[in-house]
Order: C-alpha cells, then structure tokens, then sequence
C-alpha cells in the first residue's frame, strides 16, 4: 500500500508541475519587452485623458484610414508625432480641431521625428490617420500646453 500511495503522489506532482509550466510559458506569449513599450502587432494602443491623446502602434504592412477623437477640451496644446524602425509604405497625420480645421498635418516614408507644434485657440478634436503599405512604429501624442 505504501508503493501505491508513493507512485500516486510521484504523479500528482508530475501533473501539477507540467500544469505550471504550460501556464507559465503560455501567459508569456503577450508580455511586452522593454523594447517594445507599442503592442501587438497592428494592434493600436490609444491613451485618452482630459489633457493627452496618444495613439501608437506597431505596424506591419497596414493599409488602413481612421479618424479617431481626441476627446480633449483644450485650447492650448503640443503635437509631438514619431516614426521609428520604418520598413516600408506611408503614414499621413492631420490633427483636425473645431471648425474641421486641419491644425497640423505630416506625412513619413522614413524614420522620423515631425516637428513639435503648438496649436493654440482651437481644440484638436480629431486625429485622422492614413496607412498605405506602412511598416513601422508610429506615435502620436497631443498633449495640454502651458
């Protein structure tokens, strides 16, 4: 009797360390590196608070058009818009403010760095994105300005 209760346990444990091990290797799959503050792969990351909007992603040979709110009620505020590790195609930015005015507009087709801009008297109430081809990581962020 003391061998049986010897090999259940023996196999008990197995099982259970196996499970642990799956679990452990398998939530992994989705944990973001360091390197990679972005995302998924042509999964956008969107951050909305009363004083910011940033949109980010981690493209791969996206073609796409969206127009996205801001949801800001500032007036005064600074665009700052990157593209990094660029592979391939286009992206296109316009912040629209009220009025549908375009207040900042900028196109990549390399990596990056749009020149920081300040609007000021009018709210950035939409930003409208355009993808042809793009591979790489963009980033866009409006922010509440002094």
């Amino acid at each position: 009797m003391f061998y049986k209760q010897n090999i259940f346990l023996i196999i008990s444990i197995r099982v259970l360390l196996t499970l642990i091990i799956f679990a452990f290797f398998s939530c992994r799959e989705n944990i973001l590196s360091s390197e990679n503050s972005i995302g998924n792969i042509n999964e956008p990351i969107k951050t909305k608070t009363k004083e910011s909007y940033t949109f980010e992603i981690n493209a791969s040979k996206i073609t796409f058009n969206e127009t996205d709110d801001t949801q800001l009620n500032i007036t005064r505020a600074d665009v700052f818009v990157s593209v990094n590790n660029y592979s391939s195609g286009i992206v296109s930015i316009t912040v629209i403010g009220d009025n549908k005015l375009d207040l900042y507009s900028i196109s990549f087709t390399d990596n990056g760095t749009g020149q920081t801009a300040k609007i000021i008297n009018h709210v950035p109430e939409k930003v409208r994105l355009e993808f042809i081809n793009f591979s790489g990581n963009l980033k866009v962020r409006i922010t509440k300005s002094n």
